[in-house]
């Protein structure tokens, strides 16, 4: 029995010995082809052929339905096709289409383009009195926000206005009466990326929704409307609770005005939250903001508030005049805003084919301007200046065309590559993974429908190529993130040789880009390190996108309002109509990149 023993104990021993052997050559061959892929991924793309195969790869490993993706790439350097697969097939493109309104506002408009928004009243100032009516008319400034507006009414109390005998008088007739998209799915949503446009809007068609703890757990929480209007109401019943955070947000019409509702819980610990609610009536809201202004800045309007067009005989009081249209661009494509583009797309029709400015018109300033820069008439179809539209069709090969028409202008290229968001650095793609990537070689533009993905931008190529790209997902075809992060990375490892007169015309870009540039990740740090941690809520980026611009979301994940749910307990829950507050069946929902 012990010689049985001591044999089945050896086997055993022999046996794992054995298996320990299999699994460390196994890790071995491992390593070995992870440090193979890492040689080839260091050596680069050598060559064209090496390129087209790399990222056909790519495609093959992360499209599920290959045949509704569109995929375009194109040396801008050397004006060479690199990959091209259903290239010329329409497409919805999303939030791309941004990128053809950014270019041809900057093409028609100038980069140097100002919106303004002006006082006008036909009586005189005498004594601080101006007698008769005063005039605000707005031309489409999509960056007219509270601070804006605050500075402005401060403008015409210097001219030594104090009291105003007639009626405050809004006028928003630079554009037409249609306050969204063609196509847009608005229903009874409040979701921020469905704000109305119009030529006289105010804090990007939104009322922000103050919310702060209040003085113990049951008590009241501080809630506020920032800015305030004659054209809101608020009715709060938000309490104080120890940690639950669920706060429910309505919006309803009542006697012309809106009225926002909120009720809920707020965590006692928690750091002030805003929310964000589009308003009804864009010019209603505007006007109410500056007659509460009016009061909180000590000139009385003895008047009411109503909706008229300035006379031709009208003087002008005060003007505001917007950042320059490069500026309104940046926070166009980097952020995706979609109230910001229709602004822009009607203002261009206003300004080319005169007011009212319409969509309409502006999307033929845009069409025009798309053939002029080489793209084909064929491959371009568009409803709104946004892409928020399931109408808009565009193919890849359209995106790319364009993109290297505004590189080869030099009169926009600077503005037009500046207002791309940088790969995980800033904008809608500040998070993506920067493994691979160099800093600061690839801008782009995102797009995100449901069911659709699109990726269109720049790369610099290890060899100082510039590429221009464009990809296009429709039917979840492929996996969006996975797919564009391949493809980068074959872009970026492009060191394919070319003649000697090519080399020597590459030759700059590529010694300067091999210079190092600083890493956020590691630069910043030190601010991480020393900042207070964030509540339970979250920090709101709200400060963080600097002034004028405001996160509302690129495009909505899910564009059929009242058929989507709150992600967590942290997030509003958002109702319109006449219910106080939403109905188990129709939450609303959280809209993100």
């Amino acid at each position: 029995m012990r010689i049985k023993e001591q044999d089945s104990t050896g086997r055993f021993l022999r046996l794992s010995l054995w298996a320990m052997i299999l699994c460390l050559t196994a890790l071995s061959a491992s390593d070995a082809s992870a440090a193979k892929k890492r040689r080839a991924t260091k050596k680069g793309v050598t060559s064209r052929a090496a390129f087209k195969a790399r990222v056909k790869r790519a495609v093959k490993r992360q499209c599920v339905r290959p045949g509704r993706l569109g995929l375009y790439i194109r040396s801008v350097s050397t004006a060479q096709t690199l990959y091209s697969h259903n290239a010329a097939t329409k497409r919805i493109p999303a939030s791309n289409v941004k990128l053809f309104t950014a270019a041809a506002a900057l093409a028609r408009l100038g980069p140097d383009y100002r919106f303004a928004t002006d006082f006008y009243a036909k009586g005189r100032v005498r004594g601080g009195v101006l007698r008769g009516d005063i005039y605000l008319k707005g031309y489409g400034d999509p960056l007219f926000v509270h601070e804006k507006m605050r500075d402005f009414v401060r403008r015409l109390k210097l001219r030594g206005v104090r009291r105003i005998e007639g009626d405050l008088v809004a006028d928003d007739t630079f554009f037409d009466d249609k306050k969204h998209g063609r196509g847009w799915r608005v229903g009874r949503s409040i979701r921020p990326y469905l704000a109305p446009h119009g030529a006289l809007s105010l804090n990007f068609g939104l009322a922000n929704v103050l919310v702060a703890p209040g003085d113990g757990v049951g008590r009241p929480a501080v809630v506020n409307l920032e800015p305030p209007s004659r054209a809101l109401r608020l009715r709060a019943k938000v309490k104080t609770s120890r940690r639950s955070l669920k706060i429910r947000l309505g919006r309803r019409r009542s006697k012309g005005k809106d009225v926002v509702q909120i009720g809920g819980l707020f965590p006692a610990g928690n750091r002030m939250r805003t929310y964000r609610v589009p308003v009804t009536d864009p010019a209603a809201f505007t006007a109410g903001a500056v007659a509460a202004e009016f009061e909180k800045q000590g000139i009385v309007l003895k008047g009411g508030i109503r909706r008229a067009a300035t006379p031709p005989d009208a003087k002008l009081l005060a003007r505001n005049l917007s950042p320059p249209l490069s500026e309104v661009v940046s926070g166009l494509n980097k952020f995706s805003n979609n109230f910001v583009a229709e602004q822009v797309l009607k203002t261009m029709g206003a300004e080319t084919h005169g007011a009212p400015g319409t969509a309409e018109k502006g999307l033929r300033v845009v069409r025009d301007f798309l053939i002029s820069a080489g793209v084909s008439a064929k491959e371009i179809a568009l409803a709104d200046g946004s892409g928020l539209s399931r109408m808009n069709r565009s193919s890849p090969r359209a995106l790319a065309t364009l993109l290297e028409a505004a590189h080869n202008d030099f009169r926009l290229r600077p503005e037009y590559m500046a207002s791309l968001a940088v790969f995980g650095v800033d904008g809608t793609v500040k998070k993506r993974r920067r493994r691979g990537v160099d800093s600061r070689r690839v801008r782009v533009k995102t797009g995100v429908l449901n069911g659709v993905r699109a990726f269109s931008g720049y790369a610099a190529a290890e060899n100082g190529e510039i590429l221009a790209f464009s990809i296009l997902m429709n039917g979840n075809a492929c996996r969006p993130k996975s797919l564009t992060g391949e493809v980068v990375r074959a872009m970026v490892s492009l060191k394919r040789s070319f003649s000697n007169p090519v080399n020597a015309h590459l030759r700059g870009a590529r010694e300067i880009m091999a210079r190092s540039m600083p890493k956020p990740s590691i630069r910043d740090g030190w601010r991480r390190r020393s900042s207070p941690r964030p509540g339970p809520a979250g920090e709101d980026d709200f400060e963080e996108l600097g002034p004028g611009i405001v996160p509302i979301a690129e495009s909505p994940l899910d564009d059929f309002p009242g058929e989507s749910s709150a992600e967590n307990s942290e997030e509003a829950i958002p109702a319109e109509g006449g219910a106080a507050w939403p109905s188990k069946r129709d939450p609303g929902g959280r809209s993100r990149e």
